[in-house]
């Protein structure tokens, strides 16, 4: 029989542990899993670009977009942890970036 005491708390500091950024992420690491591993969808010869079958060049098509997904999920997980930084202290730049004495964040 179960006491209560197995079952996880809820965050701490009343941050949702999933936030956006972070769905942002995870959508940009499976998408190039689920497209490539779609084989059906590619599996055929026209249309041909430049001589390319499909299936080649829309191989290496998601090379490129899989370049720049991992650049989204990177950014959106960066961004996520600087304003979990920024929530956790309470005061200071939520960006990381070093105040200036003149408040435009350059340091002199």
């Amino acid at each position: 029989m179960s006491t209560g005491s197995d079952q996880p708390s809820p965050p701490a500091r009343g941050r949702p542990i999933l936030s956006p950024l972070r769905v942002v992420a995870a959508v940009s690491l499976i998408a190039p899993f689920v497209a490539m591993l779609w084989i059906p969808s590619y599996n055929k010869t026209s249309p041909k670009l430049l001589g390319f079958p499909f299936f080649y060049w829309y191989q290496l098509l998601w090379v490129i977009i899989t370049a720049v997904l991992m650049i989204v999920a990177f950014t959106a997980v960066n961004r996520d942890r600087a304003q979990r930084r920024g929530a956790s202290s309470g005061s200071g730049p939520a960006s990381g970036v070093d105040e200036g004495s003149d408040g435009t964040g350059a340091a002199q």
